[in-house]
């Protein structure tokens, strides 16, 4: 909680200008904790979270943004037992206390190893190749659908970027800039947790391109409908447009973007 401090007038004569700046710091911190309650509150009622970045963004940009919200939407909903990088770091410390041959034949073959290792097989998979189909199309929105079916899947998560201004070059924000406000509003916003346990489920993206970037890895879904009968949970990434003066995209401009879906899932696991 922010607090304006109370400052008398040093003989300097510097009291008025620290007054001022407690005025200005109390102003905003306390716009800063009207916008977290408004956040909070539309995550609760909408199932909405909305991230409005100061700046445009890269292509790359976007899949990375793609890539760290799944991530962290397998851990907070228990399709994983720990972060994606703690599972890597694991898995690598266990692969090398492996290389002792001897090792290797007194140990069974560990099952939860081998979960492991697929899942991650799996993901990474699909981290790779949003990596291609980003690099040949606009991405204005990814689906992430766990369990159940593409007609009704248990949970439904949308990330959407259709109000983000592309660019490239330095003028650009950071990365990890992005990443930061991101996570500290998925944070408040509390969206993603859930008090009773979740079971293990398949997870399946589908991602939203043009019909014509010749991606070859996922399949086009040209009659596929965006499930209406299960929550959307939507996590909306924009431009601000007081900070962009460039034109944003129209929505006919996705007229001729079509669904395409990953030919895999990716299997949860617990230890």
């Amino acid at each position: 909680m922010c607090h304006l401090q109370e400052k008398t007038q040093d003989q300097d004569g510097s009291g008025p200008e620290c007054l001022e700046g407690s005025l200005a710091a109390s102003t905003q911190c306390g716009n800063t904790a009207d916008s977290d309650a408004e956040v909070v509150r539309r995550a609760e009622e909408e199932g909405r979270v909305d991230v409005v970045l100061p700046g445009t963004v890269t292509q790359e940009g976007c899949c990375r943004f793609v890539s760290e919200i799944l991530k962290c939407i397998l851990y907070q909903r228990q399709q994983l037992p720990m972060t994606y990088d703690q599972l890597v770091y694991s898995q690598k410390k266990q692969q090398a206390s492996m290389q002792d041959k001897d090792v290797v034949r007194r140990q069974p073959v560990d099952k939860d190893r081998r979960k492991c290792q697929k899942t991650l097989q799996e993901l990474e998979e699909v981290l790779q190749q949003l990596e291609v189909l980003f690099s040949l199309s606009k991405v204005p929105r990814v689906l992430l659908m766990m369990g159940g079916s593409l007609v009704l899947p248990k949970e439904l998560y949308e990330i959407n970027m259709e109000e983000l201004v592309l660019a490239c070059g330095d003028r650009c924000l950071r990365v990890s800039t992005c990443l930061r406000q991101l996570f500290r509003t998925l944070f408040v916003a509390d969206l993603l947790s859930d008090t009773r346990p979740v079971r293990l489920m398949p997870t399946t993206v589908l991602v939203l391109a043009h019909r014509d970037c010749g991606v070859g890895w996922f399949r086009p879904k040209l009659q596929f409908k965006v499930p209406t009968r299960v929550k959307n949970r939507v996590i909306a990434l924009s431009t601000d447009s007081r900070c962009c003066q460039q034109a944003r995209a129209e929505p006919s401009d996705w007229q001729d973007y079509v669904w395409f879906q990953a030919p895999m899932t990716i299997n949860g696991f617990s230890n």
